[in-house]
């Protein structure tokens, strides 16, 4: 089946669908492809309650909201940090992402549930991909990547794969938990945290490794600190490294987990990759792709250096991570982290007071 649309957006997650609707709202042809429309990517579930607003995403979708986090350090010192009238808000990833590609239905996006195979580029982009039923010829003035940390886009184009580092989680019914809960230590998670989430009927768990054979024992040893006796559905998946050396190649643009769209530190992914999808749309919007880089790096460049500093030192070794915590126990610390990572200030005021506070640990 041969398509011409002028925006082709490979891949259905929070970055693409979020593109997607912004394009198909501003009335251009925009079509999405999807692989598998039915996937659910392993994640935590945890998003800034603010962003539904700014997205205008309906809160029908959130299982739980946790109105506090606990941190524990390797010494099992442990902080619960109040969010202030401010909540967590628990998603479940497919019921979240499915919602966020149909309103970018209903806004005019075509949206195909097919594999992407190939690119080729003459005057437009010629993609080439296969459905259960259909072989698709799809030629697009626009390309936007966001097919995640296995970009098969990146390849195509011979870009080198995203950095990586692995992730181990489990879905546990008959467990349950208050807050989000953040474990520190490298017996279990070496420069990186484990995590308990509540969900709609027991817990998300998981931790981090930067190499695949050894999360699957480092994850066995979070559960025994923790307690978990049960078991669940375990999923090995990738998390990328942000690197900031990604932003298009011609009129392709990387937005989400195939850019590395991942927050250092705090591994926070779902609200950068909306934010870059919906970049990445008011670039082509514009018809200047340049305007991409230029937003993403206005917006969040500083925030991801500060906070790539700040993974490097306090997740260094584990006496750094008791450090970690117990400067969180300081209000005035609370205060900016609560307002940098959950209300997504992007002030400068905001990042200036962040930096003053860490000054000394970001040299």
């Amino acid at each position: 089946m041969k398509l011409t649309t002028k925006v082709l957006i490979v891949g259905g997650g929070p970055a693409g669908a979020t593109a997607a609707g912004v394009l198909a709202g501003a009335g251009l042809d925009v079509v999405l492809l999807e692989r598998n429309l039915s996937f659910v990517k392993p994640c935590g579930g945890g998003l800034s309650l603010n962003a539904f607003d700014e997205f205008c995403i309906p809160r029908t979708v959130i299982q739980k909201e946790v109105p506090c986090i606990r941190i524990i350090s390797p010494k099992s010192e442990m902080l619960d940090i109040d969010l202030k009238g401010s909540s967590l808000a628990i998603i479940a990833r497919g019921e979240f992402d499915n919602e966020l590609r149909n309103k970018a239905k209903e806004k005019g996006a075509n949206i195909i549930e097919a594999e992407f195979n190939s690119i080729m580029h003459n005057k437009n982009y010629r993609i080439e991909a296969a459905g259960s039923e259909w072989q698709y010829d799809i030629s697009a003035e626009y390309v936007i990547a966001s097919d995640g940390v296995n970009s098969r886009l990146r390849t195509a184009l011979g870009i080198k794969p995203a950095r990586a580092f692995f992730t181990m989680s489990e879905h546990i019914q008959g467990e349950a938990v208050e807050f989000c809960e953040f474990w520190f230590g490298s017996t279990h998670a070496p420069r990186s945290y484990s995590w308990v989430f509540p969900t709609a009927e027991g817990i998300s768990t998981g931790t981090g490794a930067f190499e695949q054979g050894q999360v699957k024992a480092l994850f066995e040893r979070f559960k025994e600190r923790k307690g978990i006796k049960s078991e669940g559905n375990k999923r090995i998946y990738k998390v990328p490294i942000w690197e900031g050396d990604l932003y298009n190649k011609g009129k392709v643009i990387f937005a989400g987990d195939s850019a590395g769209h991942v927050l250092p530190l705090t591994y926070e992914g779902i609200y950068y990759a909306m934010k870059a999808g919906e970049f990445a749309a008011r670039s082509i919007i514009e018809e200047k792709v340049g305007q991409y880089k230029k937003m993403w790096k206005a917006r969040f460049l500083k925030r991801f250096i500060l906070m790539e500093r700040l993974r490097d030192y306090f997740l260094k070794n584990d006496y750094s991570a008791e450090r970690l915590v117990a400067l969180h126990r300081r209000p005035e610390i609370q205060e900016v982290s609560l307002r940098l990572w959950l209300s997504k200030d992007s002030s400068k005021e905001g990042l200036v007071n962040y930096i003053k506070l860490f000054r000394k640990f970001l040299s």
